[in-house]
């Protein structure tokens, strides 16, 4: 029998994860300020990131069926994690094109095991 309240708290903790791409604007200000970088650039980050999260969920749902919820949620958390600290280093390296490399592409993954976890419930 599944457990129904692990689940549950599965995904609230699931959509707190998607929720967390949302936590750029907080970053936004503070790096266009420190980097002198434009606003439209350092903005394209965040389309970088959304672009992986939609095409993650959509091409590699199929991981979520083959290995597993699990696996699949702790995967996105690393890849989110991977991509949260490269981004400082990138930011550390006063480069452009690692923050969008960095928080990107490791961070849009996430969508990979965070929306397939919530297909097979």
């Amino acid at each position: 029998m599944k457990n129904r309240w692990l689940a549950a708290v599965s995904t609230v903790g699931i959509h707190l994860s998607i929720g967390s791409v949302y936590s750029w604007s907080v970053f936004l200000k503070p790096i266009t300020r420190q980097m002198v970088w434009s606003l439209k650039n350092v903005q394209l980050t965040f389309s970088i990131f959304i672009l992986f999260l939609g095409l993650s969920a959509a091409l590699l749902g199929y991981l979520v069926e083959k290995h597993g919820p699990r696996r699949t949620g702790i995967l996105s958390a690393v890849f989110f994690g991977l991509g949260i600290g490269c981004s400082g280093l990138a930011i550390q390296m006063k480069s452009l094109y690692g923050l969008y490399l960095c928080y990107g592409v490791p961070g849009g993954l996430l969508g990979a095991g965070a929306n397939g976890w919530l297909m097979v419930r």
